[in-house]
């Protein structure tokens, strides 16, 4: 039998609004783990609240003896649902490990089986009693009551510790929604500390606890509906620094590593093995030297190249110092980052920059850049300097006869016939249309005037073949020959080959004029 009193009317909201919020978190539950957790103890909560509620309008003791122990189902979970939870919240669920998750759950079936079957051993209450005046049941304990109350009282508090370290650990932006979850969990039980060790009943009549769960649950409407509290959460950052794709490694102010992440482990091999504690010249042996000093006191960034396997790798290694909130160093973070494809990226640009694209020679403009090299080397060493200026016969006729794809074909035939006659250390390079330049370097006149006709006579021997036609052609080639008495510029030498490559034109094409 019930009977309606107005002790019941702050229940009543309070169960309106712990279902709102474990519904709204139970919608979350797949996106977001932590909501998984929140709707747990919501629902828990809620179950507490409405227990205790129908606790109140019963009339017989026998009903209120029964509801008394259904709201055990809440209770005895309650404070666990909130220690799990404040776990989730601040990132350490790992800590939580599966021995860890089976002694909670059996101090809670413990609990509820104890409470259940209270009437065969008393151990819970020894004494329910009914008292005029009173909604609720006035009780005598028995010994697990206080293992209950101790229990909770280690859950609520070493949930605060957890919110507490949270607090000081995260930024300002989530520091309001990590008070508010503190106080949610934490005025319950501080409603029941006077009762409990001090005789201090602060709401005569009814349970404290779940009197203040209803300030507990407006607390947490405030934070998740203000705040975002569930969808909103800080990242720790160890795992951060766990998961980041860049080697990190943290050391103290003489220079020994204190902190390696996974990432940088895998980087450095088996010397990252047992690195926390080894100075950082010993972890890093096999990489070049670091431009590190435990005394460095600002950023610094260095490119280091690492080879290994027979493969290479670019890496960009940031150090920076580590300063306290007085800006006094307290060591130093590095950074390894690999660059590698960025790299081959710049130096397939680098290439491409320097390169012909038809012919896949040097270009005209890088060519003068390395020839400027090799002109000084020449004027300060002596060596003999030949420039060798190549043109391919009638061209024009090639491009009109054939076609324009025949005639890029003939360049790139050309272009490959050259580099097989010449020298590594020779440069060659496309000068401009059908012509091709090249600098002999430390080539006697006669050896240059042997590689220029190898050239000639192999490319007026070969024979292309392009779209099913038959191409044949010459060049005309001219030279000039340096000695280190000239007085001669780069640019005077190649205006020379060039008046050497027209009385070869002149005089029939197909031939090797020197320039006297």
């Amino acid at each position: 039998m019930f009977e309606y009193t107005p002790y019941v009317l702050p229940f009543i909201f309070s169960t309106a609004i712990l279902t709102y919020l474990c519904v709204y978190s139970f919608g979350l539950r797949k996106q977001i783990e932590t909501a998984r957790e929140f709707s747990w103890l919501t629902f828990t909560l809620t179950i507490w609240t409405v227990c205790y509620a129908l606790e109140l309008v019963s009339t017989t003791l026998d009903g209120k003896i029964f509801w008394a122990m259904m709201k055990y189902l809440g209770s005895a979970p309650g404070p666990a649902a909130w220690f799990v939870f404040s776990l989730y919240y601040t990132n350490n669920q790992k800590w939580f490990t599966a021995p860890k998750r089976w002694v909670l759950g059996i101090y809670v079936l413990v609990t509820i089986a104890i409470v259940f079957t209270n009437p065969l051993h008393h151990w819970y209450w020894t004494e329910i009693t009914m008292v005029d005046g009173y909604p609720e049941t006035q009780s005598e304990h028995g010994f697990y009551f206080w293992v209950y109350a101790v229990g909770t009282y280690l859950l609520i508090l070493s949930s605060v510790v957890i919110y507490v370290r949270h607090y000081f650990r995260v930024s300002s932006f989530f520091r309001k929604p990590a008070v508010l979850m503190v106080l949610g969990g934490f005025l319950p039980l501080a409603a029941r500390i006077p009762e409990d060790f001090l005789g201090l009943d602060l709401i005569p009549k009814l349970d404290n606890i779940i009197v203040f769960l209803l300030v507990s649950a407006i607390i947490f409407f405030i934070a998740i509906s203000r705040f975002n509290a569930l969808k909103i959460l800080p990242i720790a950052h160890e795992l951060i620094v766990k998961n980041i794709n860049s080697g990190i490694l943290v050391l103290n102010t003489t220079g020994y590593v204190v902190e390696i992440n996974p990432y940088a482990q895998s980087l450095i091999g088996s010397e990252s093995i047992n690195a926390i504690g080894k100075p950082l010249e010993v972890v890093l042996k096999d990489w070049p030297k670091l431009d590190y000093s435990p005394q460095l006191k600002k950023q610094l960034e260095q490119e280091v190249l690492l080879s290994h396997n027979n493969t290479s790798n670019f890496f960009l290694v940031q150090i920076s110092p580590i300063l306290n909130k007085r800006d006094i160093s307290i060591g130093h973070v590095i950074v390894l980052v690999d660059i590698t494809d960025r790299k081959h990226a710049e130096m397939e640009l680098e290439r491409l920059a320097r390169t012909d694209v038809l012919t896949e020679v040097t270009n005209r403009r890088h060519f003068f850049e390395l020839a400027e090299i090799e002109y000084e080397r020449f004027k300060r060493y002596g060596h003999p300097l030949t420039i060798m200026l190549l043109d391919v016969d009638h061209f024009k006729q090639v491009n009109d006869n054939f076609g324009h794809l025949a005639g890029d074909h003939v360049l790139k035939h050309i272009a490959s016939e050259c580099r097989k006659a010449l020298r590594v250390t020779d440069i060659f390079a496309r000068y401009g249309g059908e012509e091709f330049i090249c600098l002999l370097v430390e080539a006697n006149q006669e050896a240059a005037l042997e590689t220029a006709e190898r050239i000639r006579k192999n490319i007026e021997s070969s024979m292309l073949e392009f779209d099913g036609q038959k191409i044949r052609v010459t060049v005309s080639i001219g030279q000039i020959f340096a000695q280190n008495n000239t007085d001669l510029k780069l640019d005077n030498l190649i205006d020379q080959a060039d008046k050497a490559l027209y009385v070869s034109k002149s005089n029939g094409r197909n031939q090797v004029t020197v320039w006297k």
